[in-house]
């Protein structure tokens, strides 16, 4: 019944509440709302459902986290306003990194030593592993097989969680093996398909 009441109120009373009281059950809400519609509009400008994924949940922990300074009269443009301010910051970093790219590219072809190359995979990959030993159980069952292309869909049906448990887990694997692997950002980057 008061899940009810939730879903009879507007985004903008749905907001309110959230910013007012605090509520939680108004933000899960709004999330259940609008988490595919932006979902679907983040991954047709960045075209990677896992990047896709990560802006609009950064999308929803701003909006909590902002929650006492947000204003709104009106609630689907602010979202989308948000979700266009995420994409446009992922494009910036993704041009930053290409033109460090570039210039890493530069130096290696000026440099003879090109031998480091595999000892500098060898150790991201042995960084990267140890990272995934960091995960829970769940969470690295949800991780690999989110890698080896399967749908949060056919993740949920073959490990009996929710979709919504699947984008938590993949989610916090991210978040996890990011921090793990910071120091060999770059060459993550370059190396590997994860971020």
């Amino acid at each position: 019944m008061m899940n009810n009441f939730y879903a009879t109120c507007s985004d903008e009373n749905i907001l309110a509440l959230i910013s007012e009281q605090d509520d939680e059950l108004a933000f899960a809400e709004l999330y259940n709302r609008y988490f595919k519609t932006l979902f679907n509009y983040a991954y047709s400008k960045v075209n990677d459902r896992f990047t896709a994924q990560e802006i609009v949940q950064e999308l929803f922990v701003n909006v909590w986290q902002n929650r006492r300074q947000n204003h709104v009269e009106c609630g689907r443009p602010f979202l989308f306003t948000i979700a266009k301010r995420l994409i446009i910051s992922f494009f910036r970093k993704e041009y930053t990194r290409q033109h460090h790219y570039g210039q890493w590219e530069i130096h290696r072809s000026d440099s003879s030593d090109a031998a480091d190359q595999p000892t500098l995979a060898s150790d991201l990959q042995n960084r990267y592993e140890e990272g995934l030993h960091l995960l829970s159980s769940k969470c690295h069952d949800v991780f690999v097989l989110s890698r080896k292309g399967f749908s949060n869909k056919q993740i949920g049906e073959q490990l009996g969680i929710s979709e919504k448990t699947v984008e938590q887990h993949i989610t916090k694997a991210l978040r996890i093996l990011k921090a793990h692997l910071k120091e060999h950002m770059i060459c993550a980057l370059l190396l590997f398909p994860l971020f």
